[in-house]
């Protein structure tokens, strides 16, 4: 009895109560304790979310303001800009300055949807590109930025701060800044009311719920949701505070976080129907309330499926033994579902062999160690390649260059397929270097004009087997190695021809005319003997050297020499072969 006490089932069992009862106490207490306070961190955070956008948003228009400023007192074009009787190319010129300028900004201020020019010396008016409209709406906007500066008295509300305006039925936020002198000239901004809400947009709201920009009366001056309709509007004495209210509209309760600008006249409002967040809620209780079961019964299942398939094979492992005490030499254990204990048995099986018949097959267990060597150097992945490839993509993201983001992606997928798909010993020619063409241009990407790269082969060698990722290596320690920044354009070329001497023979050259290599390192590199350091840089030359020799024992062979008239190259003498039906 004692011994069953101590028997790795019981324990096990122990081992189970005593995770299952306090963590199922823990989720009953955590799930009640977290009904209550989520209702008041759900209005803190989203109070918290709209107080942060709102002050972005104002600095950011102290930051256009700043800029608008700037651009009237100290930019040289604009100075120029309001002399009169300069010549069309100077006005031009100056024009286009200004508005280049502009268009720097808008570029960085993404909420500014135009900047627009006026000239009371030639009464010209230019505004930037507004993405997405029509001419019409263009027409609209330019007649109502001409009457305002043509108007004094409906200028002079705009020249101060941001100011509310309505042009052809969108509500905008205006600045318009200008010089005192005979013939001003203003320079202005505009920023549609639909826009600023964009930092809000992922919020996810449930039905009916909706990001809002009211004015100080609670006039919604963005597109509303269908759901709040063009007759919805805020009640305008729970505005002039930075908190969160609920009220009914058309018979629906509603809960609102808002956040009031002094400076601009507005309100970021985020409004959610009250059934939705409570629903929410109720979706929480009712997962809390059964998820200690759910755990329970995944715990009870992982126990059963845990005995079954650990304690079992154990107890088998202790039958055999026992058995094998007794002198029942044979006696073998049965194969498992799980690698760990098949390998245990495997074990187990081939310690009976051994003990039978005392012998040990070294040929057959180094054969395995080379096999799995090969596999394993077949399967290596550059990491310095890959995030390398991934700085490019983010550098030509950074600029925009989207059509060279897709083509450097295109390129690193194949790459890597290639990498991770490639299973057999043996590939075609045409596979090996369709895949160093994806390498090299991802490498072209990289160094853009200072490297360029050719790849030959003729078509009746295209087909022939050679074994996986033998010219890669090469090309890899050109460009580790070869190229250099400082000189020409880094050329590497890549040939493979069938030899004119014999037919059966074909010949692959890799060559560059890269920083070349010592005489002393030549030698060393043709020496049948080569074996480099642990540290050393060409140990994949190795790898390529030991492949070579277990395939084609002494029908291959591998020559290093200098490039004329500067660089490397690698000659690689292979017999032809072809898998079957390849030919």
């Amino acid at each position: 009895m004692k011994n069953r006490k101590n028997s790795l089932g019981v324990r096990l069992i122990q081992l189970f109560a005593a995770i299952t009862v306090p963590l199922l106490s823990v989720l009953f207490a955590g799930g009640y304790y977290a009904k209550e306070n989520v209702l008041a961190q759900v209005s803190r955070s989203y109070q918290n979310l709209v107080n942060s956008n709102l002050k972005m948003m104002e600095s950011s228009l102290e930051d256009i303001t700043i800029n608008l400023v700037d651009i009237v007192d100290h930019d040289v074009n604009f100075l120029q800009f309001n002399r009169p009787g300069l010549t069309d190319s100077e006005y031009y010129f100056a024009r286009m300055g200004i508005m280049q300028r502009n268009q720097a900004y808008q570029a960085y201020y993404h909420s500014v949807d135009m900047f627009y020019l006026y000239s009371s010396v030639n009464d010209t008016l230019t505004l930037s590109n507004v993405l997405g409209t029509t001419e019409d709406y263009m027409d609209k906007v330019r007649t109502w930025i001409t009457n305002r500066v043509h108007d004094e008295d409906q200028l002079e509300p705009l020249k101060y701060k941001w100011t509310i305006v309505k042009i052809a039925g969108d509500y905008y936020l205006n600045r318009t800044v200008g010089n005192n002198l005979g013939n001003p000239s203003y320079i202005g901004a505009l920023i549609r009311i639909d826009s600023m809400r964009s930092p809000l947009g992922n919020l996810n709201l449930q039905s009916g719920g909706d990001v809002l920009i009211v004015d100080n009366e609670g006039n919604i001056i963005t597109s509303p949701s269908e759901t709040m309709g063009y007759g919805f509007k805020l009640p305008r004495e729970k505005l002039n505070r930075n908190s969160s209210f609920s009220f009914s509209h058309d018979g629906v309760k509603l809960f609102v976080v808002s956040s009031q600008s002094a400076a601009l006249g507005i309100n970021l409002s985020v409004v959610i129907p009250d059934s939705e967040l409570l629903q929410g809620l109720n979706i929480f209780q009712m997962i809390v309330n059964v998820l200690p079961f759910f755990v329970l019964i995944i715990l009870l299942v992982y126990l059963y499926y845990f005995r079954r398939m650990v304690i079992r094979p154990i107890l088998d492992l202790l039958g055999g033994i026992h058995r094998i005490r007794k002198g029942s030499m044979e006696t073998q254990l049965p194969s498992s579902n799980l690698l760990e204990f098949q390998a245990l048995n495997q074990a187990f099986n081939s310690m009976v062999v051994e003990i039978q018949d005392l012998k040990i097959d070294v040929y057959e267990e180094r054969l395995n160690a080379q096999k799995a060597e090969l596999k394993h150097l077949q399967m290596q992945i550059n990491p310095h390649f890959f995030l390398n490839t991934l700085n490019i993509i983010f550098q030509l993201a950074d600029l925009k260059r989207y059509e060279l983001v897709k083509k450097t992606v295109r390129h690193l997928v194949q790459y890597f397929r290639f990498m991770l798909q490639v299973k057999d010993n043996s590939i075609t020619l045409e596979q090996e270097l369709e895949h160093l063409r994806n390498y090299l241009e991802i490498q072209k990407m990289r160094y853009q004009q200072s490297f360029d790269f050719q790849i030959a082969v003729d078509e009746e060698i295209s087909g022939a087997s050679i074994p996986s990722l033998i010219i890669q290596p090469f090309v890899e320690n050109a460009m580790l190695h070869g190229i250099s920044l400082k000189t020409e354009t880094f050329n590497l070329r890549i040939s493979a021809v069938q030899s004119e001497e014999e037919a059966d023979i074909m010949i692959i050259e890799i060559s560059d005319n890269g920083k070349g290599c010592s005489a002393r390192k030549l030698q060393e590199l043709n020496s049948p003997d080569y074996t480099p350091g642990t540290e050393d840089g060409h140990i994949g030359i190795w790898n390529v050297k030991k492949r070579l020799a277990m395939r084609y024992q002494e029908k291959a062979d591998i020559y290093f020499s200098e490039n004329e008239p500067t660089g490397f190259r690698v000659r690689l003498i292979l017999p032809v072969e072809y898998a079957e039906g390849e030919r």
